[in-house]
């Protein structure tokens, strides 16, 4: 399937005139909780001629390349995924940490060492805390529950967890969040249900559980104080990201 993706790469490449400078698996394969029957969700970054960026007229900033029952192939360009960097929105920096690479150039290793630079625990967990309330209220009302929900519930509330606790970069695989920061009452059922995904096509609706319901609502609601109580790390420069910019583009 490597293959396949990065001939799909190429294509766009020169479908779109741009050239991709950074393409990983960024799914739930990239997670560790995918089935046989799991799409490939392929994300890349991307830059255009130089031209481009002096038009007076705004230019697209995303590419949708592919999305199917087997491949979800989306690209974001250079200077959209350079401002996210500047705000320390946490999907770039999983970018950069996904154990499955498909494309890599020397521009984005050194995208990747500048990284660090705008990291920020409380712009991070904030907004994983966000994604986990907003995922909370859509799918955990109802008497019976997706199984599968309860992975991307979990993952969202654990990777808050592992910043607010840690204050590094957390880990990509969905086992090892749950093997050391969910508390040791749910790590077995998880890790069965985790189990089960893996070896089948997917898991079915089951009724809720309302103790680990109860759980992940009280502990989201606690990080939430956390992380409002967390000092702002004030402003940072843009300078570093101007420069590597008008590095790449030369």
């Amino acid at each position: 399937m490597d293959a396949i993706i990065r001939a799909k790469l190429n294509e766009i490449e020169h479908r779109e005139q741009i050239r991709i400078i950074w393409a990983v698996e960024a799914g739930s394969r990239a997670w560790g909780f995918s089935s046989p029957n799991s799409d490939y969700d392929v994300r890349f970054i991307y830059i255009r001629d130089k031209k481009e960026y002096l038009r007076l007229e705004e230019i697209r900033d995303s590419i949708d390349a592919q999305q199917d029952d087997l491949l979800d192939i989306e690209g974001w360009d250079l200077r959209r995924v350079l401002r996210l960097v500047y705000r320390s929105t946490p999907e770039v920096h999983e970018w950069f940490a996904s154990p499955t690479i498909y494309r890599s150039t020397p521009e984005g290793l050194e995208l990747k060492k500048i990284l660090p630079e705008y990291f920020s625990v409380k712009k991070c967990a904030r907004n994983y805390l966000h994604t986990a309330s907003l995922d909370f209220r859509t799918y955990f009302r109802d008497d019976e529950i997706w199984q599968v929900k309860y992975f991307y519930l979990l993952r969202q509330m654990l990777l808050a967890k592992w910043l607010l606790e840690d204050g590094s970069t957390p880990p990509m695989l969905f086992e090892e969040l749950v093997r050391q920061k969910l508390d040791a009452q749910w790590k077995d059922y998880i890790l069965e249900l985790l189990g089960r995904k893996k070896a089948s096509s997917e898991l079915g609706k089951a009724p809720r559980n309302k103790k680990l319901i109860d759980y992940i609502e009280q502990s989201i609601n606690r990080m939430d104080e956390e992380v409002s109580a967390l000092k702002d790390e004030g402003k940072k420069s843009w300078e570093l990201l101007n420069q590597y910019f008008y590095s790449v583009l030369e």
